[in-house]
């Protein structure tokens, strides 16, 4: 679909209804198969108000509404699953601390280990990238470190943040290689970048303040934020074990169910993305 013409989300905003991937995917699963003989504007699922709006921009061959409405006709017609969770989902769980038994390092382990079926988490972590130096920059270019990291973002379907909190905010650490991918190729690496939040700390509040504190950041680099559901890990230091094993069986069902949610939005946003390429 051009740029002049309007998205499938939008066409959910003008009929009031929610327009995210999630919103979007659980709205046509709950409302197929439409019957063959039935018309569009007809559908029992319609207000008054949203039947009378498909019925009138038909009426006026709207080019720019009646591709979309016939997309969502024939969307709601099938009787496969909108979202095939069976499809492969490749995250890459990135660790915001170096230290060598960091509870966000286990965190992303343990959601490697609780991954539902059809989602392969690989861990990544920061260490070898250096200081943000604009000096380094010019004279050696882009530290391999980050060129790596760079690679495992690009090779996955989406990408999990998993942060520890500093001082009420994110670690100095973590925003700096977010800094070092942003000056190789920020467009490809974090526009609309299914993107993921968690974080442990041995606080009593988890990592609220960290995980607001990256919302600025990421809304500025243009991420797709799953906002579904959240984790926030507090006194980290009783729900691991001394090898790092998660046994809080509360943590963990918390865990598996973010992981759920997740991948469910990763589907749904691939969906919806696959469908405005193809008109």
């Amino acid at each position: 679909m051009s740029d002049s013409l309007f998205r499938f989300h939008d066409l959910f905003a003008q009929l009031g209804l929610p327009n995210t991937p999630e919103a979007i995917a659980s709205f046509l699963e709950q409302h197929r198969p439409l019957p063959n003989d039935v018309l569009l504007a007809d559908a029992p699922f319609w207000s008054e108000s949203q039947a009378e709006f498909i019925r009138e921009k038909r009426l006026q061959d709207s080019p720019e509404w009646i591709q979309i409405i016939d997309q969502l006709s024939e969307a709601l017609r099938q009787t496969s699953g909108v979202v095939n969770l069976s499809t492969p989902c490749r995250v890459l769980a990135l660790s915001g601390s170096l230290r060598h038994t960091s509870y966000n390092t286990a965190l992303a382990q343990a959601a490697q280990t609780l991954a539902p079926q059809g989602m392969a988490i690989e861990v990544a972590t920061l260490h070898g990238i250096p200081l943000y130096d604009g000096d380094l920059e010019s004279k050696e270019g882009i530290p391999a470190a980050v060129l790596a990291l760079k690679e495992k973002i690009l090779n996955a379907d989406a990408l999990l943040l998993v942060t520890p909190e500093y001082n009420n905010g994110v670690p100095g650490v973590f925003k700096n290689s977010i800094d070092w991918l942003s000056r190789t190729d920020s467009k490809a690496i974090f526009s609309g970048r299914i993107t993921g939040l968690i974080g442990a700390s041995m606080g009593g509040f988890g990592t609220v303040s960290s995980q607001a504190a990256w919302l600025p950041i990421l809304k500025m680099l243009g991420v797709s934020l799953y906002s579904g559901g959240s984790l926030l890990v507090s006194r980290a230091q009783n729900s691991f074990d001394e090898q790092g094993k998660l046994q809080d069986e509360n943590i963990q069902k918390m865990l598996t169910t973010y992981l759920q949610g997740f991948q469910t939005f990763v589907h749904a946003s691939h969906m919806v993305r696959t469908q405005e390429k193809s008109n």
